[in-house]
């Protein structure tokens, strides 16, 4: 299993990090920012992916292409 961290287009400290399910059918993803309480929150959402998925290990790489969402209502419900 890999997570993938991409970093939000147009912000200086905000990302996403995501992983398809072991099927392909569904992504998970968690927005944090690049803060203490954003590398708990990664770190959480990891350790939630191995626990649920059953998994030892997980793979985390981070992509230079920045993601860009369009819908501002989406943005603004998470984050807060």
């Amino acid at each position: 299993m890999t997570v993938t961290i991409r970093k939000l287009d147009n912000t200086d400290h905000d990302y996403f990090a995501y992983t398809k399910s072991l099927c392909g059918k569904s992504t998970y993803f968690a927005y944090f920012q690049d803060d203490i309480w954003g590398a708990m929150t990664l770190h959480n959402f990891i350790e939630m992916l191995k626990s649920f998925f059953n998994q030892e290990k997980v793979k985390v790489s981070m992509l230079d292409k920045n993601i860009e969402i369009k819908n501002e209502l989406f943005l603004k419900f998470i984050r807060e």
